[in-house]
C-alpha cells in the first residue's frame, strides 16, 4: 500500500513539475519551445520574463529545461537558471565541432552597443538525443565557424576590431588558440588563421 501511494505521489509529482515546463498554458512566465531532433519528444524549452517579487531584471528569471514528453510523464533531464535576453530570432543551427551535425547556438546578449553578440552553445547528438552546453562559448563574440581550418572564428568590434581563434576539447571547453589579432584592410584573415594554427601545433 505505500509502494502505491509513493508511487501516485511520484507520478504527480513528475507531472506537475513537467507541467509548468511543457504545458504552456498552465505555467508562469513566457515560453519558448526548440525541438532539436526529429523525435519532438524531446524538447529544449525556455521559460523567461518570471515576476518573482524581487528586484531582478526579466532577463536575469531565465530558466532552460531538457527534457522528453511523455505518455503518462514527463522527464527533465537538465535544467539550468541563465541570465539571457531572449529575442525573436534566438535560435541558430551551426556545426561548431566538425562532427557532421548542425549544434544549437542560443542567443544570449549582446555588448558594445548591441555590435557584439553572444550565444550559448549546446553540441546535438542526435544519435543519444543529448544536448551538452559547451563552457565559455558564451564569452565568444559573434562566434562563426570555419570548416576550412575546423575552427571557430569570433570577432568582436571595440575601438580597434579584432578576430579571436577557437576550439572545443574533449570536456566542452572552448580554449582559444594563439593571440588574437587586429582586422585590417590589408589583413589575408585565412593566410593569417593557417599562420596561427601552424605556430600552435608546434607546441
Amino acid at each position: 500500500m505505500k509502494l502505491i501511494f509513493y508511487l501516485l505521489f511520484l507520478l504527480v509529482t513528475t507531472n506537475a513539475i513537467a507541467q509548468k515546463v511543457f504545458n504552456q498554458p498552465n505555467a508562469k512566465g513566457e515560453w519558448q519551445y526548440i525541438y532539436p531532433f526529429k523525435d519532438k519528444n524531446y524538447v529544449l524549452a525556455i521559460q523567461y520574463n518570471l515576476d518573482t517579487g524581487e528586484n531582478t531584471t526579466s532577463e536575469n528569471n531565465t530558466f532552460i529545461y531538457f527534457g522528453k514528453k511523455g505518455t503518462y510523464s514527463d522527464q527533465i533531464f537538465w535544467k539550468e537558471h541563465v541570465f539571457m535576453n531572449v529575442i525573436k530570432e534566438n535560435v541558430q543551427f551551426e556545426d561548431y565541432n566538425n562532427d557532421g551535425v548542425k549544434d544549437l547556438a542560443l542567443f544570449s546578449t549582446t555588448g558594445g552597443r548591441g555590435s557584439n553578440e553572444y550565444y550559448k552553445l549546446y553540441l546535438v547528438n542526435p544519435k543519444n538525443h543529448t544536448l551538452k552546453k559547451v563552457i565559455g562559448f558564451d564569452e565568444i563574440t559573434n562566434p562563426g565557424y570555419d570548416k576550412k581550418h575546423r575552427v571557430i572564428v569570433g570577432y568582436g568590434y571595440a575601438g580597434s576590431n579584432y578576430y579571436s581563434l577557437y576550439r572545443i576539447n574533449s570536456k566542452n571547453k572552448v580554449y582559444e588558440i594563439g593571440e588574437g589579432f587586429e582586422d585590417n584592410e590589408k589583413l589575408d584573415l585565412d593566410k593569417k588563421i593557417a599562420e596561427i594554427l601552424k605556430k600552435f601545433t608546434k607546441k
